[in-house]
């Protein structure tokens, strides 16, 4: 399952919630009809969905109450993975990456990427090893093979990177 949203607060009187988006595609995954799944388990049916100021909300069905939906707070919002839309070529979703093991070209491991960060410019790696950590930008520059079903990253190793 992956997170697409969290229920930060309640709006209204009639039950709809508030949510913090994790996901690039709101309308698509918020369209009425599509069932979530709260905390992973318990399906939730959404009635409506509207953005407001960079955030979501949204109608469920049987959260008809600001009592039942306070209850809701904190919680996240799942879809299950198949629910994803193809990638294309070396294109790959953030869970993809996380948890690869980053090798240099001589075969040494250098440690494995915990963390994403958006620059706006590219996406940087954060990766975690036995010596420390660095921060290695995603880009062609560095990257030279990225077998992400296999979870390893070969990277071009340059003066200072670490």
């Amino acid at each position: 399952m992956i997170q697409v949203a969290k229920i930060i607060n309640t709006h209204g009187l009639k039950g709809e919630c508030k949510l913090y988006l994790l996901t690039d595609d709101p309308a698509h995954r918020f369209e009425t009809g599509r069932t979530l799944y709260l905390n992973e388990e318990t399906p939730l049916k959404v009635l409506r969905f509207r953005m407001q100021k960079g955030l979501g909300y949204a109608f469920f069905e049987g959260i008809d109450s600001i009592e039942k939906a306070e209850a809701l707070k904190g919680d996240g919002l799942f879809i299950p993975i198949e629910e994803l839309p193809k990638t294309n070529e070396n294109e790959f979703y953030y869970h993809e990456l996380n948890g690869c093991q980053v090798f240099n070209e001589e075969g040494e491991n250098l440690g494995k990427v915990v963390d994403l960060l958006e620059t706006g410019a590219n996406l940087v790696l954060r990766v975690k090893g036995t010596e420390g950590g660095f921060l290695l930008p995603f880009v062609d520059a560095f990257i030279v093979d990225d077998d992400v079903p296999e979870k390893r990253i070969t990277i071009k190793e340059m003066a200072g990177l670490r």
